[in-house]
């Protein structure tokens, strides 16, 4: 019996860093958007609340992940704080440099970071340092995050393959149209 395949999905699994959104805010979990993946990436099951979806890179540890959950009130993506996104866990990001762009038609941040040394970065990468990738956005009244991970090392290697899935990312659905004053 082949134990490879097994085996890199328990360790992707194992490897997905916390989401920057609390279990108790997230939405249930539901796709509202397509994406077109090469056959390196294998779609993985969603291991925590607010992932609507999962990946691993074939023969890497590179995962990203997306999650979804419903906004208290409507913003714009230039309203949204990495302070706020990332709670509690803030003070152990190391952000390295931010920007916006387009994802899926939707206006997008995105910001390129790593953990601090801690307890927090122990817990989450264990021996091995990681990078991470992530791209917040606003459709329909929901924020999605977008996090892409792999190691040090391997992280221009697999980021590249990331970056082409990602921009296939196509909502399914038009998000509400927004009433004008005069109507």
């Amino acid at each position: 019996m082949d134990l490879k395949k097994p085996l890199l999905l328990l360790i992707l699994c194992l490897g997905l860093p916390l989401i920057p959104v609390h279990a108790e805010d997230a939405a249930p979990a539901t796709k509202d958007f397509s994406l077109q993946t090469s056959s390196e990436w294998v779609e993985l099951p969603p291991s925590f609340q607010g992932v609507v979806a999962s990946y691993g890179k074939l023969g890497t540890l590179a995962t990203f992940y997306i999650t979804a959950r419903d906004l208290e009130e409507a913003k714009t993506v230039r309203d949204l704080r990495w302070e706020d996104l990332f709670k509690p866990e803030f003070a152990s990001i190391n952000i390295h440099h931010e920007g916006e762009t387009v994802i899926g038609g939707e206006k997008a941040r995105y910001c390129l970071y790593s953990l601090k040394p801690g307890e927090f970065k122990s817990t989450m990468e264990g021996n091995l340092p990681a990078k991470y990738m992530n791209y917040v956005l606003i459709h329909g009244n929901k924020l999605f995050s977008v996090t892409f991970k792999d190691t040090q090392d391997g992280f221009g290697l697999s980021y590249p393959s990331f970056v082409t899935v990602i921009r296939t990312l196509r909502f399914e659905t038009a998000p509400p149209a927004k009433q004008s004053a005069t109507a």
